[in-house]
């Protein structure tokens, strides 16, 4: 465990950090520090997540410090509140938080539908497991539910170690206590507290949390989507056919109530609820709609003056709330009754009713448009709303109307989360840039940012512009050019040649699944002996990502198991931005080894939503004494500019996903050449770009020495434990570094750890000269050689950096490269250490004797090459015959023939005149 000194803060990190994780961590715990809100941007594979974890820990444990409270109870100090996007990212966090050392007292809350271990209820969903639930309880029906206070007082200690959604199933199942319910408990008691996004960003769901929010903290990873969650949130949609099923549903309503003969449901009720229905059906069938494509429109407090016309004001929206909850449990009730799974559809106009008569009035509405659009139903589709799956089954060109209240000041919701009193609003992601645009949506002050570099080095991204295709056609596909022919022809040409260049996976990303359809359609139809679509398929296996969410998964399966299949060359998975594939998933390695951008991703600039955001954002900056105060205004065409730029920059995340991976990023539109589109790419690609105009073939050429270098050079890259772990499936293990006892290794430094003393960084030409790695050589024939080295540690403690001399135990070459345990001796038996090294056996001897003559005649880079074709030759990851010329190209210079003989003897004899006639071909070229 290695401890670094950031700020005054000893924070406590599992492996050796990276310089850009203690950037990271600098500037999580500058925001702690100074109580204000943050920006910051790691690309994936930098480790963000673990470096947030105990940055953040490592402030509270010395907060805690501060005010003396060391008595471990957790929730009278400010509570940490870590939101992600799903709970499978979750179950992610939570594995980064087991490799702390940390231990603070956590929960992680769910939904009953993840939690409920009752097998009466727990088949259902939506409001039906909801009304179930409270029916059981009430009734204390419900065994898990009664278990619950006795486990609570026999497990004080729940929480203390981490426990995911999994977990709290699991105890449920095994000791009998609700898993739902006991996370109600528990979280009124943390001092970190785990959450999806809506917890946080919905009112309904965070005035439920019992959270200390004053002072706290409220971390949002994966928050590159934050603001359109955040104007989803409070927005809502009523379309024609929920509306009918909800008369429905109170008709219903009507019916059971009067087959009841006692006063626990009236009738008269319900017959007024649906009454108020149907007038809000006709009101909106009422709405006059001159253009189709237009809609009706008007500002968002007109919402309350059609309500009123139905006697729905704040004063008796509560009552009518009453009702509608009232009916959604008698419907329950019937279909637990019945045994029927469906859920209540009225669920939708509690929530909508909640979301216009908020707590603190009608202000917020003038952030609001109220939008009427009528569509033609052309056959059977499908509503999805929060709760609900909703049949709509119209007669062929009926139209249908849908009411809709959207939100276009994202800041609405956030707002009303900084008014609590946080602390600290943190925001990371792979991909927040633009971050001036997201600042300004979310309308809260960052002072704090960071657009972190990558891990990887400059060789490791290939990344230009290629602006015109083979036969010098232009590609562009802005929506005059889209559609021409010549125009799909050359981008097809173009996706063909990169097929050919790029090795195993291909990500091709589309602007449109309507763009993307169109390019296959014309690929597939040609009149030539082979169509382009032919040829695409004989390089790499295709596969394009459905529409439909229920198809992905085995879209993802059938692009895993093409690329993983060695008698083929490849696959090729044709996306598009904002899709799927474009969020979040891993295509490391062999998976995405390059990613094609087609174009740029507008929104559909006739979207009434698009266009009325825009509108939206044009009026505000537009005023002279704006209401949303913002330093620079964003208007309409800078947001719809940036929020395709930050759908690019997520579809180009999925590639480089660690370390030691590698890969391409090729822009596919001359648009990419313009200066103000390249300021919109994520930081750590913008020095990388290229722009080749209109050389085509020096694009190939480049692509093809680019991946001929880089796979060549997979064996010199050795991968440390941090690596291994926070890469993915795909990172071969080709040995670990780890920290043993008093050493840690930081920077290419072994560091030597003291009580009581922290190391210090020490910072550029110094760090240069201290640093000294030594790898060790092993004969290539022999299969259980074993070696031994020296290495040199760095008391970072000290201002001189001496070096002491530190020996290594012997392990067989399975264990070598990179697995080293050390142990301290005394400079005094160096000496000792020495001779015995020298007595034992020859040819370890002899290979430590040619390696040091290695390290005098190569540069670092050379050294490091050098020594990974020895590990992957020794693994038997590569042949011989296949690397010998590039060793012979390493070996071979001024003042290094010596060094091309002496490596023979450590040739295996049946490759030796192989290696010498190598020899005599690279001096020939010499001369």
């Amino acid at each position: 465990m290695a401890v670094y000194s950031i700020r005054g803060i000893n924070v406590e990190f599992p492996f050796e950090a990276y310089p850009c994780q203690i950037i990271y961590m600098d500037k999580v715990i500058e925001s702690l520090q100074n109580k204000c809100n943050a920006l910051l941007e790691s690309p994936t594979g930098t480790g963000k997540t673990l470096c947030l974890l105990c940055a953040t820990l490592a402030w509270r444990k010395k907060s805690l410090g501060k005010d003396h409270r060391n008595n471990g109870q957790g929730g009278a100090f400010p509570t940490i509140v870590y939101a992600s996007r799903t709970h499978s990212q979750l179950r992610q966090v939570i594995n980064e938080l087991r490799r702390c050392s940390y231990r603070p007292k956590m929960v992680v809350l769910g939904s009953r539908e993840q939690l409920c271990v009752n097998e009466e209820v727990s088949s259902l969903r939506g409001k039906a497991l909801t009304n179930a639930c409270h029916y059981l309880c009430q009734k204390h029906q419900c065994n898990h539910f009664n278990r619950l206070p006795e486990y609570l007082k026999n497990n004080p200690d729940i929480g203390d170690e981490p426990v995911d959604i999994e977990d709290l199933v699991n105890i449920g199942k095994d000791s009998g206590p609700c898993p739902y319910y006991l996370t109600r408990e528990v979280h009124k008691d943390v001092d970190i507290l785990f959450a999806p996004y809506n917890y946080l960003i919905s009112n309904a769901y965070r005035k439920y949390l019992k959270v200390n929010w004053n002072s706290s903290i409220l971390i949002f990873d994966e928050a590159h989507n934050l603001e359109s969650l955040c104007a989803d949130s409070a927005s809502f949609d009523l379309p024609s056919a929920l509306l009918s099923a909800c008369i429905s549903e109170a008709q219903e309503c009507v019916r059971l109530a009067s087959a009841r003969n006692d006063e626990s449901a009236n009738p008269e009720n319900f017959a007024l609820l649906k009454g108020l229905l149907l007038k809000l059906q006709e009101l909106i069938s009422q709405v006059p709609i001159p253009e189709k494509n237009e809609g009706f429109t008007k500002p968002g407090p007109y919402i309350y003056e059609m309500l009123k016309s139905l006697n729905i004001t704040h004063e008796t929206a509560p009552q009518l709330i009453g009702t509608i909850e009232e009916a959604a449990v008698l419907l329950d009730e019937e279909k637990q009754r019945t045994a029927t799974s469906a859920g209540s559809k009225l669920g939708i106009i509690v929530d909508m009713l909640k979301l216009i008569f908020r707590e603190n009035g009608s202000n917020h509405a003038d952030a609001y448009r109220v939008h009427v659009q009528e569509l033609e139903q052309n056959s059977t589709d499908v509503i999805k709303d929060n709760h609900h799956l909703v049949p709509k089954i119209y007669c062929l060109g009926k139209a249908s109307r849908t009411l809709s209240w959207w939100c276009f000041n994202p800041g609405v919701t956030m707002q009303d989360i900084a008014k609590k009193g946080v602390g600290s609003i943190i925001l990371t992601s792979g991909t927040l840039s633009p971050m001036d645009s997201l600042a300004q949506e979310l309308e809260l002050e960052f002072p704090v940012r960071l657009e972190n570099p990558h891990v990887i080095s400059s060789n490791q991204l290939w990344a230009g512009v290629v602006s015109t295709g083979p036969l010098g056609c232009v590609l562009n596909s802005c929506y005059s050019n889209r559609d021409v022919p010549e125009y799909k022809q050359e981008l097809g040409n173009v996706i063909v040649d990169f097929s050919q260049v790029v090795p195993d996976g291909l990500l091709v990303f589309f602007p449109s699944y309507n763009l993307m359809d169109r390019c296959i359609a014309f690929w597939k139809d040609g009149s030539h002996r082979m169509t382009i679509w032919e040829r695409i398929c004989e390089l790499k296996k295709p596969v394009i990502e459905p529409k439909d969410s229920s198809l992905f998964p085995a879209a993802m399966q059938d692009f895993s198991e093409k690329v993983q299949d060695r008698s083929i060359s490849g696959a090729v998975f044709f996306a598009v931005c904002r899709g799927k594939v474009s969020e979040g998933l891993d295509f490391a390695d062999s998976a995405g080894r390059a990613v094609v951008i087609t174009g740029l991703p507008y929104a559909r600039v006739t979207d009434p939503k698009v266009k009325l955001k825009r509108e939206f954002l044009g009026e505000q900056s537009g005023l002279a004494n704006v209401k949303f105060r913002r330093s620079t205004s964003l208007s309409g065409s800078m947001w719809y500019s940036q929020e395709a730029a930050r759908a690019v920059n997520q579809a180009i995340g999925r590639v480089i996903r660690h370390r030691h991976d590698y890969g391409a990023i090729i822009f596919c539109d001359e648009r990419f050449e313009q200066r103000s589109q390249q300021s919109k790419i994520s930081v750590w690609i913008r020095p990388h770009v290229k722009c080749y105009s209109s050389r085509y073939g020096e694009v190939i050429s480049d692509l093809a020495r680019f991946f001929q270098t880089e796979r060549s050079n997979i064996p010199a890259r050795i991968v440390t434990e941090q690596e291994h772990n926070i890469g993915n499936s795909y990172v071969k293990d080709v040995g670990l570094v780890r920290n043993d006892g008093n050493f840690v290794k930081w920077k290419g430094l072994t560091i030597l750890k003291r009580k009581g003393k922290m190391p210090r960084i020490v910072k550029g030409d110094v760090m240069q000269a201290c640093s000294a790695r030594k790898i060790r050589l092993v004969d290539l024939s022999d299969e259980e050689t074993q070696v031994e080295k020296r290495c040199e540690v760095v008391d970072l403690d000290c201002d001189n950096c001496e070096k002491e001399i530190c020996e290594t135990e012997t392990f067989t070459s399975s264990d070598t490269m990179g697995l080293i345990k050390k142990r301290k001796v005394p400079e005094s038996q160096g000496s000792a250490s020495l001779s015995k090294e020298e007595g034992g056996d020859n040819k370890q001897a002899s290979a430590s004797a040619f390696f040091s003559q290695v390290k005098e005649k190569l540069n670092g880079e050379e050294c490091n090459k050098f020594v990974g074709y020895m590990h992957g030759l020794k693994k038997k990851e590569l042949k011989f015959a296949n690397v010998m010329q590039s060793i012979v190209q390493l070996l071979s210079g001024t003042e290094r023939d010596h060094l091309l003989m002496g490596f023979k003897d450590f040739v295996p004899v049946k490759h030796r005149p192989a290696y010498e006639q190598c020899i005599k071909m690279r001096k020939r070229e010499a001369f």
